[in-house]
């Protein structure tokens, strides 16, 4: 009796018989299983009849069979050979019928759906399939993927692979996230006879070839010949035992694959990732000896190891203190290099992004950080508004990146710096500057904060919004007034100006912005024809006086609305009022201040988010403006920089700002007197420091407004036209520019072409690239293309790279494309190529 289980023969049969076979012919070579025919044959009731056929009786067979109808099925069990073709009667109705055997390592073979010639190869590994789990696994994938080297599917099996095509640089990238120096898989492979072959295959494809080989030297070897490829230099002598260069091409195709898996992604199980990786190969190696005398300009031109981008940036902080700011490595200046980076694998990554994008922030304040503040007060006022105000945006972000990056102790220095240009060389100047030339009654009438709604609002015959938002700086709105040029529903927009009346607080700036007669100062009130302002209902009145069809709401309340409310706020409105306090009620509270700048972005997108929403209810005319701005320093105000002036029982003070009816001469402290300001007969005096001290008073420790300064009364107006349309921007295109659709060598130069300049209605995009086989398995590393260019000239919308292929056979006769993949939409374009590269294998030389 054959080694089979009757029940398993059983099972088999049954599932024979639920494809379309009608029937299923058994030769049973020495009749080994005539006695359990009839168990069989009971088995198989209601599912087929058993016909057991004698030797000589084919044709009495052949009749049977074909006398029963379509719907019967039959097993047709012979105790004998299977006969030779010239004495087969039944062969053609074999042909179009199934056949069985009771080999398990047949039924094995057939039930994988594996061709005849790997029956050796199931008699070698047939202790691999005795688990119903690993041969469900090995089961997914494709035969035509490993049919020349099946050994591959049982290691894809163990390991496992997720996907159908087996490949081994997907199955070994796999592999090594399981740990490079304890791994559990290969201890699998030796145990189900693989692990020889396994070590062939890297040899194969790397080189690599050791007495007793080890992931983690096989790592060592990548990532070292990786790096020195990428600088774009021979491997040292004395670093030979890591050298694969022979196989380069192989290394450059694995090692990208690697890389850009996403290590984020990477399971709970995972024991190492490419960055944990890294870092033990550079202990192995002892990196920091190794590239200890490396030039900067070669480690620029690597992103292997973390500890390069390291040296990046404390090579850009050291030209920083010295203000070398003209240093340049490969050619590119500081700011182009942090660009560059931010596309390396650790730039991508938040805890360098953040630093690359700080120190570029930075290097921006140095360069701009001595200019001198000169010209008349309208001079002034143009330049800020104009690029001036750069400084600020470039200080909040440089600040919000140190404080993202966790304040990071090796940049510190750089920290000092920044906060001595930013705060002596540029703000203490500017302010100071400023106040010299500043007189209220200079200003023109249609930039007085106090005639905004006279100018502005009371003209307009369609209905018009008014966004106002609490310490809403002018650098902030020129970021939203960046962000909404992208849209392509935004018609027009138009940004300019208003100074606030002073002292610059929420107390003065919004009773200004309301329709006025007559303002008068009361304590720490301003009143508007005689009538109070101090909350949302009183402001909406004295909107409603001037305008019944008006509307007074906090942001607040409108963020949560669901759209018929909404709408049902706005009907019949003609001007709306819309208060956001994002930012001053942040930095107002000295347990918050240090967010003040988070806040500011915060703010930044919550009015988007507002206009967008509005827009699409039909309201389309938008101004953005504030009550006032602020000066904040991420370094707390020392004893030196407060002022101590005289006061009074009368009158009232905060750090910025003094507001009494005497009159005194103090060095570094200017004055306005009220009735300029307010246009009534208020005969006190404003008085304000003219640098960025502060007056001896409570008060926060960074963030202080009240004073007189460009960032704290130079306020946005910011005009928004919009349409409720749909939007029409599509993501930008990128095509490949090159003609040459045939590849002859394993570095694959590519021109590409972003199609159009980014504008309203192009959406800039990141895009992968990478060739792909005819079974749409990736065959080269990937490169990382940003198609994020404004300019109208071609040219300057071009970028060259190259993609490396694997280091294997091409057919010539197949189909191979290169894959444009947008990295948001996953949305791919492929081009096909022709491979015609030499194997050198067939030349005997």
């Amino acid at each position: 009796m054959a080694d089979v289980d009757i029940n398993q023969i059983i099972t088999t049969l049954k599932q024979r018989f639920t494809a379309q076979n009608q029937f299923v012919f058994w030769y049973d070579d020495n009749g080994d299983f005539s006695d359990s025919m009839t168990e069989i044959q009971q088995a198989l009731l209601g599912v087929a009849d058993v016909i057991v056929m004698a030797p000589g009786h084919q044709l009495e067979t052949k009749q049977q069979l074909l006398s029963l109808s379509y719907q019967r099925k039959a097993l047709v069990y012979s105790p004998a050979p299977e006969p030779a073709l010239e004495e087969d009667h039944l062969r053609n109705i074999v042909l179009y019928s199934g056949t069985f055997t009771a080999d398990s390592k047949e039924i094995l073979r057939k039930d994988l759906g594996l061709p005849e010639d790997l029956r050796p190869f199931i008699k070698q590994f047939v202790s691999f399939f005795a688990s119903s789990r690993r041969r469900e696994i090995f089961s997914r994938y494709d035969v035509a993927s490993y049919h020349a080297k099946p050994e591959l599917a049982i290691m894809a099996a163990l390991v496992p692979l997720n996907q159908p095509i087996v490949d081994f640089f997907d199955l070994l990238q796999e592999l090594l996230v399981k740990g490079i120096q304890d791994n559990p898989v290969l201890e699998k492979f030796d145990h189900f006879g693989v692990l020889q072959a396994f070590w062939q295959e890297v040899a194969e494809h790397f080189g690599y070839v050791a007495e007793t080989p080890q992931l983690e030297d096989l790592a060592a070897d990548l990532y070292l010949t990786m790096t020195y490829q990428q600088i774009g230099k021979s491997v040292p002598v004395s670093l030979n035992q890591y050298d694969l260069s022979a196989h380069a091409a192989n290394v450059q195709t694995f090692v990208q694959q690697f890389g850009n898996r996403g290590d984020i992604n990477e399971s709970a199980a995972s024991e190492d990732t490419f960055d944990s990786i890294a870092e033990l190969v550079w202990k192995k190696i002892d990196g920091d000896r190794i590239f200890k005398a490396s030039k900067v300009d070669d480690l620029a031109k690597a992103d292997m190891f973390p500890r390069f981008d390291q040296l990046i940036l404390l090579w850009i902080q050291e030209r920083l203190q010295l203000e070398d700011l003209d240093s340049r490595l490969n050619g590119q200046t500081i700011a182009e290099v942090t660009r560059q980076r931010l596309n390396t694998h650790y730039g991508r990554q938040p805890r360098f992004s953040r630093l690359y994008r700080m120190i570029r922030k930075a290097w921006n304040i140095v360069r701009n950080g001595h200019q001198d503040a000169t010209g008349d007060l309208q001079k002034m006022i143009d330049d800020y508004t104009t690029q001036n105000y750069r400084m600020d945006t470039d200080y909040r972000k440089f600040t919000t990146y140190y404080q993202q990056a966790g304040l990071p102790e090796a940049f510190a220095k750089t920290k000092q710096l920044i906060e001595s240009v930013y705060i002596n060389n540029y703000l203490d100047k500017s302010i100071y500057a400023w106040n010299e030339q500043f007189n209220v009654p200079d200003i023109l009438p249609q930039h007085l904060q106090r005639n905004f709604y006279r100018f502005y609002i009371a003209p307009e015959k369609n209905r018009i919004v008014v966004i106002i938002s609490d310490a809403f700086r002018f650098e902030a709105a020129k970021e939203l007034e960046k962000r909404l040029s992208r849209e392509d529903q935004v018609t027009a927009l138009s940004m300019n100006y208003l100074v606030t009346g002073l002292p610059s607080v929420t107390y003065m700036g919004m009773p200004m912005l309301l329709p006025n007669r007559q303002l008068d100062l009361k304590d720490k009130e301003l009143l508007v024809d005689g009538q109070a302002t101090t909350n949302r209902e009183l402001r909406q009145s004295i909107l409603r006086r001037h305008n019944s069809k008006s509307a007074a709401y906090s942001l607040d309340e409108l963020k949560g609305a669901a759209a018929k409310e909404l709408r049902s706020k706005f009907a019949g409105q003609e001007v709306v009022y819309i208060y956001h306090n994002q930012v001053d009620a942040i930095g107002d509270n000295k347990k918050t201040e240090d967010d003040v700048f988070k806040a500011t972005d915060e703010a930044i997108g919550e009015i988007q988010q507002l206009i967008t929403r509005l827009r699409t209810q039909g309201i389309v005319h938008i101004y953005v403006t504030a009550d006032h701005g602020y000066i904040y320093r991420d370094d707390q105000l020392k004893p030196t920089d407060k002022i101590d002036v005289p006061t009074s029982e009368d009158d009232v003070k905060s750090q910025r700002y003094l507001i009494t009816s005497r009159q005194f001469e103090l060095p570094g402290v200017g004055r306005q007197q009220v009735s300029d300001i307010l246009a009534n007969d208020d005969s006190r005096y404003v008085y304000y420091p003219k640098t960025a001290n502060v007056f001896r008073s409570v008060g926060s420790f960074n963030y202080v407004h009240g004073g007189s300064s460009l960032q704290e009364m130079i306020v946005p107006l910011l005009e928004v036209k919009a349409t409720s349309s749909r939007s029409t921007a599509q993501n930008v295109k990128l095509e490949l520019f090159s003609m040459n659709r045939q590849i002859t060598s394993l570095t694959v130069p590519l021109v590409l072409r972003q199609e159009q300049p980014i504008g309203p209605t192009v959406i800039p995009a990141e895009f992968t690239l990478y060739f792909v086989n005819d079974q749409g398995q990736q065959i080269s590393g990937q490169q990382t293309v940003n198609a994020n260019s404004r300019s109208e000239s071609v040219k300057d919308r071009m970028q060259s790279i190259q993609l490396i292929l694997a280091d294997q056979a091409y057919d010539k006769a197949k189909a191979y494309s290169l894959v444009i993949e947008n990295m948001s939409s996953h949305e791919k374009t492929e081009i096909p190529f022709t491979m015609d590269i030499a194997d050198f294998n067939d030349f005997d030389f």
